[in-house]
């Protein structure tokens, strides 16, 4: 049986509201945590209250909005997931069927990593629900023009900002041009490790939602992705 739960957006992010709580749904974080126990997908959970001592309220203070619960991929893994960015809903259920474009999924600590073609390259990426922007191998923008920067931050390394490029990215038959940022230094280094421990070469986050709904399961370790047909006038809208 599949269960449909509606999503807020804010600066591209994910919200989902638990009772009078709101959480954070983010494929890039291997563990939850929250303040207090919380149910999602029919089950009961008791997370730790923080992750190497960020907590709820250090992420509520560096996004700018509330946030009560972090959902990671310990939780995520154990259920079939449908993004529906456009739709502003998540689907959840075993019987949830594949998208149109399926491929096998490798993750990292949990976090799905899947194959697309970046500039007309085949790469495999990380998919990170909790970034709104996606990061890129400063190699893959070699000798694009950078269009803008972009403000951002990190759990563990606060506000930065970062130069973006444009880049024709493509899933299946499906190509469209995709908004990459450049990580500042140490985290940068940070971010090579995970590509080099993965085989990737980008991070990528709620933009592709745009795009495509979503589906993941963990279980049988398939990624699919289905062409949405509207695109949102406002990501950020609630």
């Amino acid at each position: 049986m599949t269960t449909t739960l509606n999503i807020r957006q804010d600066g591209g992010h994910i919200l989902l509201p638990i009772d009078d709580r709101i959480a954070l749904v983010d494929t890039g974080s291997p563990v939850s945590f929250a303040g207090e126990p919380f149910s999602f997908g029919g089950e009961s959970y008791s997370p730790p209250t923080n992750m190497m001592g960020v907590t709820t309220q250090t992420l509520s203070e560096l996004a700018g909005f509330n946030i009560d619960i972090l959902i990671g991929c310990d939780i995520l893994s154990e259920h079939t997931i449908r993004f529906r960015w456009n739709d502003k809903c998540i689907d959840i259920g075993d019987d949830i069927p594949d998208g149109a474009i399926a491929s096998r999924m490798e993750t990292l600590q949990g976090s799905p990593v899947f194959p697309l073609d970046i500039g007309a390259i085949g790469v495999n990426a990380i998919f990170d629900t909790g970034a709104h922007l996606s990061y890129i191998r400063p190699a893959l923008v070699e000798g694009i023009a950078q269009t803008g920067e972009k403000a951002d931050f990190h759990p563990f390394n606060g506000h930065f900002t970062a130069p973006t490029y444009q880049v024709k990215t493509q899933i299946g038959i499906h190509d469209f041009d995709m908004e990459y940022g450049i990580l500042p230094g140490l985290l940068q280094q940070a971010v090579n490790m995970a590509f080099q421990m993965s085989g990737s070469s980008a991070v990528i986050g709620t933009q592709l939602l745009e795009h495509f709904d979503c589906t993941i399961s963990w279980k049988r370790k398939m990624i699919s992705w289905s062409k949405s047909e509207i695109l949102p006038k406002n990501r950020t809208a609630g």
